[in-house]
This record gives structure tokens, C-alpha cells and sequence, in this order.
């Protein structure tokens, strides 16, 4: 998991003299292993910059931050720094305590290479200026062994780091935990659909990431929650038909936008094709006030809808409002996608004759099309098909028969047949393709 550490533009300036400038010092993260984490506090005590004569400029910090809330360009500023203008080369952050707690909630491992982390980056500050700054740490696991390594990262470190200024203060959120039971609600997120072009779908399935909720303050104070790359049918819920995505515990008060993050649409329409359905953006915005209390659940209903294009064939999906909110009818049903449809039908067949202490030879096919890139197992040791959707392997001379498995995306079938010239002819079993579970 990576770890931002950024000097941005100052918000408050220092005086400074003939000869130095502002530093403004954040922190922020890039990806890494951070999704493993439900907690991620750095303390950071000194700071030291290294100019390119080699003179050395050590700072105090003494800021604890959570990495787990800089995702992105998220940054939280450590502190602001007045330094004598000219080139640097090098940059050291002292750590003082790492701790690490996972989303199962046991402690996590994390260790640094040395005492601090140096990072190798040129940046210049010109006389009076203030300067942009990202020190980008990245969290990594140690090959299987559930502990983790923070270090830097020169290529998202410098001065021309996009930076989204943040609070991710460790100890703001120590205090946030100690009051939830008194401050938090819960919101029962459900996902529905509002007829429109949806019974031209035999299937319409929405893979859904992350949801996001906004207070009603018109600050940008966004709230994102993961859920597990949930894949519904939206044509399993059509009217007050509502699938529960997920139960968030949520802070109290008063929310005016609701975010769905959508990773994939896969549509099929009801004569079997495939249909081109697209996403207005990366996410869908509904406008939506609604308010959650203390120590209450409230039901929200995120509603979506599919339109055609005019006549084109393409289609949209869209949140409606007024089918949105808290106070809509829900009837529960499941509404997990089925990918059962959408596996590709795969069958397999031997070649010629099987004899045993000769080659043997598997063809693969979809329909009337050969399958490349399938995983073909026979007597333990995987083989995959060429271009041709065919695979060539050797039949121990003491075979009687010859069975394999073949597996491709999310089916799976077998064939086999015995070992022999005289037999195989007419002893090939050759079997269509089934759904893995």
C-alpha cells in the first residue's frame, strides 16, 4: 500500500526572508497492499531535507496519520516548513511507531527497511516560493508471510503530484471510534430498478464497487464504503423488487448525494444478443436528501433505470430520483446476478486414436469455433490449447484409459476414452461443457 507524503501549496503563508521558501509538508498513498488494512497509523517525528551540496535540514513533524484514509490524491498536511531556497536531492522521514490493523481486526506486521526511508528525488525552491511536495510511501506484504514493508516510492514522489487536501489525523479518528455508539446510525443500502427499457433484457447485470454518501453541508466531505464487487440483475428487480447491497454504520446527520461506483455492465437482450450499454461516467450521482440518526436504521433504495438511445440499439443506465430514497416501497428479493448464462459452451474431443505409449491430441470448440488458451488436465500436469484450440500430450504405455479435464473462463467439461487403436474410434466420450459453481 502506498503511502503519499506531499508539500503542497500553502494555505497560510510563512514570512520569509532574502533566500527561503515554504514548504508545505502532507501526506497522502498510492495502492499497494493497503485494501488489507483497516487501519494504517504512521507516526512521523523529524523530517530532513538534503540539498544538492549535501547540506542536511532536519525538521520536527510529530503527526500520526492513517494511511487507509489518503487513497488517491488524498493528502493530509504534516506541517509547513521555512527552507533556504536553492536544489535538493534527497529526502528522510523518521518514523516513530507503525501500527497496523487488518480488516479480519488482527494487528498487522509492518516494518520499515531502516530506521527512516530515503527518498532520492530533485526538486528546487526558489527564493520567497512555495513548493509542492509528494513523498509517496508504498505498504507491501513480504511474499506470503502476512508482514508488510512501508517504503517510498520515487515515481510518485515530487513536486508535481496532484494533491486533494484532507484531515487523515490518527488521533481524529481514535476520537471518532471512542463516540460511535452515540453518533452513528446505520444505512441499509439497496439497489432496485425502474421500468423502462429493461424488458428488453433477458439479462442485465451491474457490477457494483464502492457506494458513497455526501453531507448536506455543501462541503466535498464524501464517504466511501467498499462493497465487494457485488454483481446484481438489474432484471430481477423491477418495480419494488429491492436487493440489499450491504448495512454501513454511518455518522448521524444529514445527507444530500448518494454516489454507486460501477465497475462493468454486461447486458443480454431477450432475442440473445449482446447489448451496449454504457455508463454516463465511472460513477452515478443521485441527488438525494435524507438523514440518519443515532443508534437508528434507515432504509435507502438506490434506484436505476435503463434507457435506449433513440433507436439505436444502445443503451444507458441512469439513477432515478423519484423512485430514490427512504421512503419507497421494498420488496427484498436477492437479485445476484446468474454468470451461468453468460459461460461460454465448450467441447472437447480426442483427436484420432488414443494408443497407449503414443501422443494423444484434445480439441477444443465453442460452438463451431476452436478455443485457444484453455487448460487441458490430464494425469495431474496442466496443457493449454494453440490457436487451433488443440493440445498434443503423451499417453504412458501402461495406460488403459485416457481422461482429461478441460476448463476455459467458467465452464468446464471432460472427455475420455480408452487406451487403445482398436477401441478408441468408437470409445470417445465427448461431453459439453458445465457451469463451475
Amino acid at each position: 500500500m502506498a503511502g503519499m507524503l506531499a508539500l503542497a501549496g500553502c494555505s497560510t503563508a510563512l514570512d520569509s526572508g532574502s533566500g527561503t521558501g515554504t514548504v508545505n509538508f502532507y501526506v497522502s498513498d498510492q495502492p499497494g497492499a493497503l485494501e488489507d488494512f483497516d487501519h494504517l497509523n504512521v507516526t512521523i517525528t523529524e523530517v530532513t531535507f538534503v540539498s544538492a551540496d549535501g547540506n542536511r535540514t532536519t525538521r520536527d513533524a510529530n503527526e500520526t496519520v492513517d494511511l487507509t484514509q489518503l487513497e488517491g490524491a488524498n493528502s493530509s498536511l504534516v506541517e509547513q516548513y521555512e527552507l533556504e531556497s536553492g536544489d535538493y536531492e534527497k529526502v528522510f522521514l523518521s518514523v516513530g511507531g507503525i501500527d497496523g490493523t487488518l480488516t479480519n481486526g488482527d494487528s498487522a506486521e509492518v516494518q520499515l527497511p531502516s530506521d527512516r526511508l530515503q527518498l532520492n528525488q530533485n526538486f528546487t525552491i526558489g527564493d520567497g516560493e512555495d513548493v509542492d511536495f509528494v513523498y509517496d510511501i508504498m505498504v507491501t506484504e513480504a511474499g506470503g508471510s502476512d508482514k508488510y514493508v512501508i517504503r517510498p516510492v520515487a515515481s510518485e514522489s515530487g513536486t508535481d503530484v496532484e494533491i486533494n487536501e484532507v484531515d487523515a489525523s490518527a488521533d481524529g479518528e481514535a476520537a471518532m471510534d471512542e463516540t460511535e455508539t452515540e453518533t452513528q446510525g446505520s444505512l441499509a443500502f439497496y439497489l432496485s430498478d425502474e421500468r423502462n427499457a429493461i424488458d428488453d433484457f433477458e439479462h442485465l447485470n451491474v457490477t457494483v464497487t464502492k457506494v458513497g454518501v455526501q453531507p448536506g453541508d455543501e462541503s466535498d466531505n464524501r464517504t466511501e464504503y467498499e462493497v465487494d464487487n457485488r454483481t446484481v440483475d438489474l432484471t430481477e428487480l423491477k418495480g419494488a423488487n429491492a436487493t440489499l447491497m450491504e448495512t454501513f454504520e454511518i455518522e448521524e446527520g444529514n445527507y444530500s448525494k448518494v454516489f454507486v461506483h460501477v465497475s462493468e455492465v454486461n447486458g443480454t437482450l431477450t432475442d440473445g444478443s449482446s447489448a451496449d450499454v454504457k455508463l454516463p461516467s465511472e460513477k452515478l450521482q443521485l441527488n438525494e436528501e435524507f438523514t440518519v440518526e443515532a443508534n437508528s436504521t434507515v432504509d435507502f433504495v438506490y434506484d436505476i433505470t435503463v434507457v435506449e438511445r433513440g433507436n439505436t440499439s444502445t443503451y444507458n443506465i441512469k439513477p432515478v430520483a423519484s423512485e430514490s430514497g427512504t421512503d419507497v416501497p421494498i420488496e427484498r428479493v436477492d437479485g445476484e446476478a446468474d454468470d451461468s448464462d453468460d459461460a461460454p459452451e465448450v467441447a472437447a474431443e480426442f483427436v484420432g486414436n488414443v494408443t497407449a505409449g503414443e501422443n494423444a491430441t484434445v480439441s477444443v470448440t465453442s460452438g463451431d469455433e476452436p478455443v485457444e488458451g484453455a487448460t487441458v488436465t490430464y494425469d495431474g500436469t496442466d496443457y493449454t490449447t494453440n490457436a487451433d484450440g488443440e493440445v498434443t500430450f503423451a499417453v504412458p504405455e501402461d495406460a488403459e484409459e485416457v481422461e482429461v479435464t478441460v476448463e476455459y473462463e467458467d465452464a468446464e467439461t471432460e472427455v475420455e476414452t480408452d487406451a487403445s487403436a482398436a477401441s478408441s474410434e468408437s470409445g470417445n466420450a465427448s461431453y459439453g461443457s458445465d457451469v463451475l459453481a
